[in-house]
């Protein structure tokens, strides 16, 4: 029971990167303006009608209110630096419409994460029988439910922070150290052994899992850059806005595509990591189309839409194929 629980709650992990990159689409991080309720309510309205006609502001008061506690709340715990960050960030004052698209794609995007907290509760649970067994499993699972709650907490804050740069980012991290710690825990339970006995394969595996991390970080920062140009500019007017660390995100990702390449000829043969292989390679070589598009604002929506998606299912694919690497040592007594 366990496992199934092990599995879902990597599915439903993942599955909130996708929903994530549906968020950023379509612009929809502000779709409600406060948390964890909607514009007031459980369910978002459906019409601007049913809300008060000052609205907007009462929701921007409602958070700056929020925000001013949290900011106490990080000074008192010796936060001082990143507290004046967000009291000084002009983003807090900002008001935002009712958008019926948005408050339900921010909506759906809540629900699943409710959902997801509940499976990785309920795995936690079924873990405590491990704890005689193989005790590693329960701790890496309370690792993961850890991490899946304070990413919660983190969405909060970046709803009441107005999607302040660096909150937004460790937000994301987060979830990656959630879903991490989840295939590590299914690695200690699993009976099955998979052998790297070339040497200069292992080295690529885990240079490939580092990279490809690092290369999170990077385009997590380029998302928040692009997040504060205007996007009724122009390209050729954006342009000389753009973080220079694009380049930087483009020449990793390369890199990326090459070294996926090459594993997948090296490993293809193995049997338990064909298809994981197969996979990161066609993921790193769709980054490369996916990324430029971002560019160009036409085409800029499919781009966030698949780009993070795709990136997070390159790292975890590649998470779980260093976790064969790991000797890990069955006890004889099962639960």
């Amino acid at each position: 029971m366990h496992k199934k629980f092990n599995w879902l709650s990597i599915f439903f992990i993942f599955l909130l990167f996708a929903i994530g990159g549906l968020v950023r689409s379509t612009g929809s991080g502000m779709g409600c303006p406060d948390w964890p309720k909607c514009f007031g309510e459980y369910i978002p309205p459906t019409s601007e009608s049913a809300l008060p006609d000052n609205y907007e502001e009462i929701y921007k008061e409602q958070r700056i209110a929020k925000t001013t506690r949290f900011t106490k709340l990080l000074r008192n715990i010796g936060f001082n630096y990143l507290a004046q960050q967000i009291i000084l960030n002009d983003q807090i004052n900002e008001s935002h419409e009712f958008n019926a698209v948005k408050a339900y794609v921010e909506y759906i995007n809540r629900l699943w994460g409710a959902l997801t907290g509940v499976i990785v509760f309920i795995c936690l649970l079924l873990s405590f029988r491990y704890l005689q067994y193989e005790p590693s499993v329960f701790w890496w699972t309370l690792l993961g439910f850890v991490s899946v709650f304070l990413n919660a907490l983190l969405g909060a804050v970046v709803v009441h922070t107005n999607l302040i740069g660096g909150i937004v980012t460790a937000h994301f991290i987060f979830a990656f150290i959630a879903i991490s710690a989840f295939i590590i825990a299914r690695r200690y339970i699993s009976k099955s052994e998979v052998e790297i006995f070339d040497g200069s394969s292992k080295s690529l595996v885990i240079l490939l899992a580092v990279v490809s991390f690092f290369q999170i970080l990077i385009g997590a920062g380029l998302r928040e850059d692009y997040d504060l140009l205007d996007i009724s500019l122009s390209l050729g007017n954006n342009i000389t806005a753009l973080n220079p660390n694009v380049s930087w995100h483009a020449i990793i990702a390369a890199i990326v595509m090459v070294m996926s390449i090459l594993q997948f000829i090296r490993l293809s043969s193995i049997e338990d990591l064909k298809k994981p292989v197969r996979w990161i390679m066609y993921s790193s070589i769709l980054q490369m189309i996916l990324g430029p598009m971002a560019l160009f604002t036409e085409l800029a929506v499919i781009s966030k839409l698949f780009h993070i998606s795709f990136g997070a299912l390159i790292f975890v694919l590649q998470f779980y194929i260093c976790t064969t690497l790991m000797r890990v040592n069955y006890r004889s007594t099962k639960p």
